[in-house]
């Protein structure tokens, strides 16, 4: 029998060793035991013994009951229990490792120096187990810093969750080495992958500015070009500032004239966490202090015939000819709508706001009536 915990999630967080699990509701369906099993019951019920055969645990909280389904997965860590994949989610995530090469002053997970490779392994095993017919994101820190570590995630998450498709979020440079890259672009082929660089600026001293590192434009321009010319496919990333608004049409003629395999032009506004709100006087801008930058910006990739959208974007700081660009994109664990938003007839089309601009880093709600 496996150990029974109860009450709330205090006594969970106690008895739980960190790292991941997958959960069953009830019990165990279909299990592979890539992780540790759970059981999550509600208050109150009784299973046969039978149920239990395989689960470390039997968890008996109702909260997490009605938060998960079956197989996700859920994690452990410093005192605090949460579900990382879930198939109720609206983006799935996860953290491969907090290092990076880059040290972008609106970060939103600034990086550690600490050899944290076991992330990766764990990923490995999280999407192994949970195996699910969706996307699933890659992110850090930078992905790409463990090298053939990372070839090696590919070459396992291919063979064991063939059904998952992945978005890497990477600063790209890795991509300025030739020999990784080839070796990253035949191993993925085949594979639904796609990955994240954001660009800053065709001005080289800006882009280094931005991400607080010298020559880091020079080898994102090099990966670029290695990466679209060996068939990678490529989302291209820009986040507007006070220091660089001004130079969208530049970038997005770089992706028309110079880049291949450019599948998206990404353009996101600010997120107030991490390093951004300490730099965010510095760098904030409102959008309707660049709505000519971002007309300018959709008229050439509509005459470049590349794909836009706009993310982070509530719909009342967008002009209304540029709604139909703008996504959903804040994950529901981090979005919340203002009691503005209560009376906007637009609401259920927009993505309103992250809930870490609360405060002093809320652009004010205007209801579109």
């Amino acid at each position: 029998m496996p150990e029974v915990i109860r009450k709330d999630l205090f006594d969970i967080k106690n008895k739980l060793d960190n790292g991941y699990y997958q959960v069953f509701k009830d019990k165990l369906v279909d299990p592979k035991f890539y992780l540790d099993n759970v059981i999550v019951q509600q208050e109150g019920a009784v299973l046969s013994p039978t149920f239990y055969n395989g689960a470390k645990y039997v968890i008996v909280d109702s909260e997490l009951y009605n938060s998960v389904e079956n197989s996700d997965i859920i994690s452990s860590s410093n005192n605090k229990v949460r579900v990382i994949l879930s198939r109720k989610a609206n983006h799935n995530t996860l953290l491969v490792t907090e290092r990076c090469n880059n040290l972008c002053q609106f970060c939103s997970q600034p990086p550690k120096k600490d050899d944290d490779s076991w992330l990766l392994e764990d990923a490995i095993l999280a999407i192994s187990a949970f195996n699910f017919d969706g996307i699933i994101g890659i992110s850090g820190g930078e992905p790409l810093i463990y090298d053939d570590k990372f070839i090696d995630f590919i070459q396992i998450v291919k063979k064991n969750a063939p059904k998952t498709a992945l978005h890497v979020l990477t600063n790209g440079r890795k991509f300025s080495d030739i020999t990784f890259t080839k070796k990253l672009a035949e191993e993925i082929k085949g594979m639904a992958i796609s990955f994240g660089i954001p660009l800053y600026s065709t001005h080289e001293k800006i882009h280094d500015e931005l991400v607080a590192c010298k020559g880091a434009y020079k080898e994102t321009i090099a990966g670029l070009i290695n990466a679209g010319n060996l068939g990678i496919n490529i989302e291209l990333r820009i986040i507007p500032t006070k220091i660089n608004h001004l130079y969208f049409h530049g970038i997005i003629e770089l992706c028309a004239r110079i880049f291949s395999n450019i599948n998206q032009i990404s353009i996101m506004n600010l997120e107030p966490t991490g390093w951004a709100k300490r730099n965010w006087k510095d760098l904030y801008i409102s959008p309707d202090e660049y709505s000519e930058q971002l007309n300018l910006a959709i008229n050439m990739t509509d005459i470049s015939q590349i794909p836009l959208a706009l993310f982070n974007y509530p719909l009342c700081h967008l002009p209304e000819n540029l709604w139909e660009y703008s996504v959903q994109s804040i994950s529901d664990w981090k979005n919340y709508y203002p009691s503005e938003c209560s009376l906007c007839k637009m609401k259920e089309h927009c993505g309103g706001y992250f809930s870490s601009s609360y405060g002093k880093y809320h652009q004010t709600a205007r209801a579109i009536l």
